[in-house]
């Protein structure tokens, strides 16, 4: 319990938690000007600049279906849109998965999508999600036990040779956000026409179909 054996103990973990990069920068927030004590450099990392993300329309003939899902306690809803060429409306859904990772939510909401899509009798489908593992699971066939059953389904029913499925940022797809978080607070499963999109949801609708961006990174 030597003072001078303690101090070295302390400034070796220090240095040893951030050689190891558990100790980083944002751990020193408001005590920046001691880490050279300890030997810790910190270098000031600028954010990336703002970028403008805009939701564009599919081609002639196609149909463009946005998801989402989410998890929040611990249950799990999902929603989307399915939209023309012009970027009217065809239908909207929202529905609550319950107990399930984020990971299933966002692939159910995805075949929901699809489903919907085909009951519809629409084809050459754009999928697009702002999840980048779940679209990677698709394209690859791979992923853990528990997603398989939803997996190979959405395989079954997409045909990858002919429809399309792609991400997109969040900030642009903010119809399909809105309408996870609706089935989170009703719980339960639920479908829009065109014509009874509630206001707020035609407002970011509108956004998009007028090719409106909105702002990522502020």
């Amino acid at each position: 319990m030597e003072p001078r054996r303690i101090i070295w103990r302390v400034y070796h973990t220090i240095l040893l938690l951030h050689t190891g990069r558990l100790f980083r920068h944002i751990h020193w927030r408001g005590d920046i000007d001691i880490a050279p004590l300890f030997g810790v450099i910190i270098t000031t990392i600028s954010p990336p600049p703002p970028t403008l993300v805009f939701w564009r329309t599919p081609p002639v003939g196609s149909y463009k279906i946005n998801t989402d899902g989410c998890v929040k306690d611990e249950v799990a809803s999902g929603g989307g849109i399915i939209r023309d060429s012009s970027g009217q409306c065809i239908r909207a859904f929202f529905s609550f998965y319950g107990d399930c990772t984020i990971l299933e939510a966002e692939l159910r909401a995805i075949l929901d999508g699809i489903i919907l899509a085909q009951r519809l009798g629409l084809s050459v489908l754009w999928v697009e999600s702002d999840s980048t593992l779940a679209i990677h699971c698709i394209t690859k066939g791979r992923g853990p036990w528990h997603i398989q059953a939803t997996l190979r389904h959405i395989r079954h029913l997409l045909a990858l040779d002919r429809d399309t499925i792609t991400h997109i940022f969040r900030e642009g797809n903010q119809v399909a956000d809105l309408l996870t978080s609706e089935g989170w607070d009703r719980r339960y499963y639920y479908e829009y026409s065109s014509q009874d999109l509630p206001r707020r949801h035609r407002s970011l609708f509108q956004i998009d179909r007028f090719g409106l961006p909105t702002v990522r990174g502020l």
